[in-house]
């Protein structure tokens, strides 16, 4: 059985829980619209795009997953704008030490960690996000054993069920 994103999603929140234990919100989706108030720091993962949706050479789609992990921190606390920086560093060293947060996917790779643009769901609070991107295979493996007996070349707009006749057996 393949993974879906959302269960990525949810391995790699709990991976973060694990590493930073005294975080009290490590979440995979953004808060809530009618979300009142927030325990701090917080983290919510997001996917911001796919690229690179190759053949894996298994059944399944390779895709570069972007991912960012927002991080809030209280904008009255003492030096709040040098622990939100002190904050997103603790997440970047976390995923780095996360690596691989599903066994047969890609590596994380950090791209950046800046100011986080204006988000309405998250106003009042000091915010940051940290980019990493993770290469995941999406889609489920062929079983074992089941090998094409021949492979068939069609052409664009020429293809799909209505054009089986349209297809040319090349192997």
């Amino acid at each position: 059985m393949g993974v879906s994103l959302t269960d990525y999603a949810d391995a790699l929140a709990a991976k973060l829980r694990e590493k930073l234990s005294d975080v009290p919100t490590i979440e995979a989706d953004r808060p809530g619209r009618h979300q009142r108030s927030i325990k701090l720091p917080a983290i919510y993962l997001e996917i911001e795009d796919f690229t690179s949706l190759l053949e894996a050479g298994d059944s399944r789609l390779l895709t570069d997953v972007r991912w960012q992990a927002h991080c809030l921190v209280d904008p009255n606390a003492d030096r709040a704008e040098l622990q939100l920086r002190a904050f997103c560093a603790r997440v970047a060293v976390a995923l780095h030490e996360i690596r691989r947060p599903v066994a047969g996917h890609g590596h994380i790779r950090l791209i950046q960690a800046s100011e986080d643009p204006f988000r309405p769901q998250v106003d009042g609070y000091l915010t940051w996000a940290v980019e990493f991107g993770i290469e995941i295979a999406l889609g489920e493996l062929e079983p074992p054993g089941i090998r094409p007996t021949q492979i068939m070349l069609g052409q664009a707009p020429a293809i799909g069920a209505g054009h089986a006749d349209d297809y040319e057996r090349i192997a």
